[in-house]
């Protein structure tokens, strides 16, 4: 007898094992599927608009500056460069509309919006500017306004500039101008700057994106403010918000000065030619995450951005990738209460029985992975446990030789993926949720094989 206990052991051990190889198939298949929709929302970015990394409005002005040459004393050489203003005190207002029906290909579909932003600030001139050297010449007739923006394809219309009442309409550059950030902006002159010392202007910008929102601070001080008709943000950056979540909208609001501070020091170096500052902003241009993985942005770069991401309330993938964990305790549980049915009512279960069951606990996660596509997560995860506990029921009835026995299995097969379910919804205690649930099972067994002598076991049934 103690030679029938070892090998049905040994044979629960392998067929686990084989089920573990054909899990890590499952697995792989649904990082298929997610590559899949990460290809297309990225298609989709590509062919139409990306996620949007906006900067700070700021001024440019040219400046000259004579000096001896040093090749030939005689002669006077002149050296080119760019005053970046940028405002004192800036105000952003964001009007988000988000919309995941806009951009559909297939079964996928990629999270758009349409950010209306209203920019309030002032700006100040320094008296180094207004008094500038005697080898300086400032070249006020030029200065200019620039709003870099990280895809130009989602401007909806060129943003407005309103001073002292007085609209000017922005337009893209006509003329190659010196740009080493290479990133595309949007400008309008300001011919008149020098006679305005200090001012307060309004700029309103209508743009469109993808999946997320980057905004990079520029000036002395600077405070965001963003509604989005949209339930499911995610934050990143170095700096997250003060937020207010409900279930149809939500509201943010970041202030920050060092981060405003130190990428004005990172722009202006930029623009004085310096390769490492450009390649750092050139960096938190292009990091925003076309498609998200797992709800999550990071910003790795130097420069201080913060934005959102707009993810979906489920990430069926995720979510599938996560009961997949759970697929070796389902099995261990399953085998473990066919072995002690065996043990307990004296009964013969065949090592082929005990494939097809573990064969039906496999397909429900290409059931779950797949009618999740179509139909949502939740309505996916009750269809594919309903149809397998129903399923895996109707045969124990037969293997088990009794009814009652069946319905105590699928009542145990569907607390496991009751419980399964709570433990993907409430991640925050997943750990002490599957702790928990392992401890249950653990004394379940203890309880019912107290009375077992292992070393004298007979297949009949223990009293």
């Amino acid at each position: 007898m103690q030679r029938f206990l070892s090998s049905k052991i040994l044979m629960i051990g392998l067929l686990i094992l084989c089920f573990l190889i054909a899990f890590m198939f499952i697995r792989g298949t649904i990082y298929e599927r997610q590559a899949n929709y990460q290809q297309v929302v990225r298609d989709i970015a590509r062919n139409n608009v990306s996620s949007q990394t906006v900067m700070t409005p700021f001024i440019v002005v040219p400046m000259s500056t004579s000096y001896v040459c040093e090749d030939d004393q005689k002669k006077t050489c002149y050296r080119r460069d760019q005053i970046v203003i940028t405002p004192q005190k800036t105000s952003w207002t964001n009007k988000v509309n988000v919309d995941d029906q806009r951009f559909k290909r297939g079964i996928y579909r990629a999270i758009s919006y349409q950010n209306k932003i209203s920019i309030i600030g002032s700006f100040s001139l320094s008296d180094t500017l207004l008094n500038p050297a005697q080898n300086q010449w400032i070249d006020w007739q030029n200065a200019k306004m620039r709003f870099y923006l990280s895809d130009l394809r989602g401007l909806k219309s060129q943003p407005v500039l309103t001073i002292a009442q007085k609209k000017i309409s922005f337009e893209l550059p006509k003329e190659k101008g010196i740009n080493p950030l290479n990133v595309d902006y949007t400008q309008t002159a300001l011919p008149d700057l020098a006679h305005m010392p200090s001012f307060e202007f309004r700029l309103d910008v209508d743009i469109m994106g993808t999946s997320s929102f980057q905004a990079l601070p520029l000036g002395e001080d600077l405070a965001v403010s963003m509604i989005a008709d949209w339930p499911h943000p995610s934050f990143f950056g170095e700096s997250l918000p003060l937020k207010q979540l409900n279930n149809q909208d939500f509201k943010a609001d970041w202030q920050n000065v060092f981060l405003s501070s130190r990428n004005t020091q990172l722009l202006s170096a930029c623009l004085d030619a310096s390769t490492e500052s450009c390649s750092q902003l050139q960096q938190a241009f292009g990091q925003q995450n076309t498609v998200v993985k797992y709800g999550q942005n990071t910003n790795t770069s130097a420069v201080g951005g913060f934005g959102v991401n707009f993810i979906q309330s489920v990430d069926m993938y995720l979510m599938t990738e996560r009961a997949v964990k759970y697929a070796a305790l389902f099995l261990v549980i399953t085998f473990g209460t066919f072995f002690l049915f065996e043990i307990l009512k004296g009964l013969a279960i065949h090592p082929i029985q005990y494939t097809l069951v573990g064969t039906a606990l496999a397909v429900f996660y290409l059931l779950l992975l797949s009618f999740s596509e179509h139909i949502g997560f939740m309505t996916a995860y009750i269809m594919a446990a309903t149809a397998c506990v129903g399923l895996i029921t109707f045969y124990v009835s037969y293997v088990l030789h009794s009814v009652k026995r069946s319905v105590l299995f699928g009542v145990i097969l569907t607390a496991m993926y009751g419980a399964m379910f709570m433990i993907l919804k409430s991640e925050d205690f997943t750990l002490i949720l599957g702790s928990v649930l392992v401890f249950i099972l653990i004394a379940v067994m203890m309880f019912l094989t107290r009375h077992v002598d292992w070393y004298n076991l007979k297949q009949e049934k223990v009293q």
